[in-house]
């Protein structure tokens, strides 16, 4: 049996422009072509975000000329709509599925693809060790063992009832037998606790990014997924820095860490 205390967070997906296509729309537009109009430059999440704001007033070649004041104007303004237009995905492992059934509800602006339990045998799946679980002090140690007796027992039970529902469960009403084993593990997996290791593709755009680790970077957010989501912070403000640098990361007393931003639910 595999513990894990770490999540992995990867930045898979980022946001491209298509520049002839750019230049062609201004062309037609008749007003000033790139250099002059997309102060952003080649930074494409900043630039999707310039040429779609100008866009509302035609204001290309004209206003402000400092792509950082741009963004920041719209961020003070809650203009953010626009921010709806860039996207980023991440591959998420090392995470529970109680950390997944809080994830997944943030709805609007959010794309998910998870590891399914029906599809994939959990025989041999790994557990994450709650983060207060990963505390020292008196009672510790108790508190390990009671939770690793708990994930044995699941993982016996898990394997015993597949054993045993391929006895029951006849061969001659599946079309195949990809069919009869995902029937085998949907039933088995309900003895699976929500420490269960998982793997999950999540895509959202900036504005859905932003509420997201306002949320879940909060102090009143669970552990683990508030770990998640500095994680996130971490590379989208090195990613995108004009569009995230408004964060502020606090060190706290326990060891963790808190994300809070100056411009609140842009």
């Amino acid at each position: 049996m595999k513990l894990v205390s770490k999540a992995n967070v990867y930045l898979v997906s980022r946001p491209s422009v298509d520049w002839e296509q750019v230049a062609a729309f201004l062309a037609d537009e008749g007003v000033p072509p790139v250099p002059d109009s997309i102060r952003a430059g080649s930074d494409a999440s900043n630039a999707i975000v310039e040429i779609s704001a100008r866009l509302c007033y035609m204001s290309y070649g004209r206003g402000r000329r400092d792509i950082a004041d741009f963004i920041h104007n719209l961020l003070s303004s809650k203009d953010g709509s626009v921010f709806e237009h860039v996207n980023y995905g991440f591959v998420l492992t090392g995470v529970s599925r109680s950390l997944t059934h809080e994830l997944v509800r943030h709805r609007a602006g959010f794309a998910f693809s998870q590891r399914s339990q029906r599809y994939v045998d959990e025989t041999d799946s790994s557990f994450v060790v709650p983060p207060a679980l990963a505390q020292d002090g008196e009672g510790a140690e108790e508190a390990s063992a009671i939770l690793e007796k708990a994930l044995e027992t699941a993982t016996d039970s898990y394997a015993d009832l597949v054993n045993a529902l391929g006895s029951v469960i006849p061969r001659e009403r599946f079309d195949s037998a990809t069919d009869r084993r995902k029937a085998i593990r949907q039933a088995a997996r309900s003895v699976l606790p929500n420490a269960t290791e998982t793997k999950i593709f999540v895509t959202a755009n900036v504005r859905a990014w932003r509420h997201f680790i306002e949320m879940r970077g909060a102090i009143y957010a669970d552990w683990e997924i508030r770990a998640v989501a500095l994680q996130i912070l971490d590379l989208l403000q090195k990613e995108a820095p004009l569009l995230f640098g408004d964060f502020e990361v606090s060190d706290l007393p326990d060891g963790t860490r808190i994300a809070t931003p100056e411009f609140s639910k842009v």
